[in-house]
């Protein structure tokens, strides 16, 4: 048994139904029309929108004529997700003895309330002049807006960090959804984005195709950044998997509707609306690991189904990875046939053997 290196997701229909506390949170609005990079004389980088350090975010809109243009600008080429604009922040910069991190921070419309359930998302895509790449982006929600006197990481851990375990890919340049369920202490009145790891802590690939021209960007990874949302979510009952009304941890659950290829550890489409609740699932029981079991029908040798129920256990695992849950949260083992729910050959009874079990662990 090993433990895996290796969000929550709410409808919809839901989150475009209720209020948004987050103002200006595709950058559309702005004082002035951005031309170049933005200053930080007074913190202020687009409206509803500031620096909480000496870093100095940019903002890019459609109306710039010049290099903070939508889609051309001095990072890159990127149409906004949405709209007109978006803004720009340096996750990663290799400086001798120095960090450096630019975070963009805004002023919620109303507090968090004690035990409310919100839902936290935006857009972030690398610029396609960066020549470096990283694993994380996060942000902060908090009670109190931060003022640095420095352009280094910031002073207080993510609320929540999404790692990635590829770090550069095809789909690295494109726009790509950060969503969280947060439950909020109560009184979090500002939310931060950026990266809030240190070097050592963040992974980073060197990419030896970028078009980098910038001196920075030679030596960085800068993130676009758009539609930034911050809703109430209803409703707080725990989500369940599908034949559960409630689940417990030490229990043990079958993952129902999992298939795979015949003989193959690859999962099939029909899998995926249930391993999404379970994604709902270990969001909302944070402090939860899981154990995935993988176990096959009697048919076949030993060593290949021993082999190939920990390889479909090992499937499971990578997509609540996908999905930004922590691989130090799961676990994966192959019982193969030793252990079938059911006796006999016929193929009701293999069917029911091959399965994909759950324990969750506090």
């Amino acid at each position: 048994m090993k433990w895996r290196a290796g969000v929550l997701l709410l409808l919809v229909c839901e989150a475009a139904a209720a209020q948004n506390l987050v103002v200006n949170p595709g950058f559309e609005q702005y004082h002035k029309c951005p031309g170049s990079f933005t200053s930080n004389s007074t913190g202020e980088i687009a409206p509803g929108w500031t620096s909480p350090s000496t870093g100095t975010p940019d903002m890019f809109h459609m109306c710039s004529l010049g290099e903070a243009g939508v889609p051309t600008n001095w990072a890159g080429y990127s149409k906004a997700y949405i709209g007109s604009g978006y803004a720009g922040i340096y996750c990663y910069l290799i400086r001798p003895n120095k960090e450096y991190r630019e975070y963009l921070q805004t002023e919620l419309t109303t507090p968090l309330e004690a035990g409310g359930e919100y839902y936290v998302e935006f857009y972030f895509k690398l610029s396609s002049n960066s020549r470096y790449s990283i694993d994380r982006i996060g942000f902060l929600l908090s009670d109190s807006n931060y003022l640095m006197a420095d352009d280094g990481v910031f002073p207080v851990p993510a609320t929540y960090e999404r790692i990635n375990r590829t770090i550069y890919s095809r789909a690295t340049g494109l726009w790509t959804r950060f969503a969280y369920t947060h439950i909020a202490k109560g009184g979090e009145k500002y939310l931060t984005i950026g990266n809030f790891s240190n070097s050592s802590k963040t992974r980073s690939q060197y990419i030896t195709n970028s078009q980098a021209t910038e001196p920075m960007l030679a030596r960085a990874a800068y993130f676009y950044i758009d539609e930034v949302k911050v809703i109430k979510t209803g409703g707080s009952a725990p989500p369940v998997l599908t034949g559960y009304p409630e689940l417990k941890p030490n229990e043990d659950y079958v993952l129902k509707n999992i298939q795979f290829k015949y003989n193959d550890y690859t999962l099939l489409e029909p899998s995926f609306p249930e391993l999404k609740k379970l994604v709902e699932v270990l969001r909302y029981h944070k402090t939860w690991k899981v154990v995935v079991s993988g176990h096959t029908d009697d048919i076949g040798s030993d060593t290949f189904n021993n082999e190939l129920s920990l390889l479909r256990a090992g499937s499971v695992a990578d997509y609540l990875v996908d999905q930004g849950i922590d691989p130090a949260r799961i676990k994966t083992q192959g019982f193969g046939k030793q252990t079938p729910l059911v006796k006999g050959t016929d193929e009701a009874s293999r069917a029911t053997n091959r399965r994909v079990e759950l324990r969750f662990l506090n």
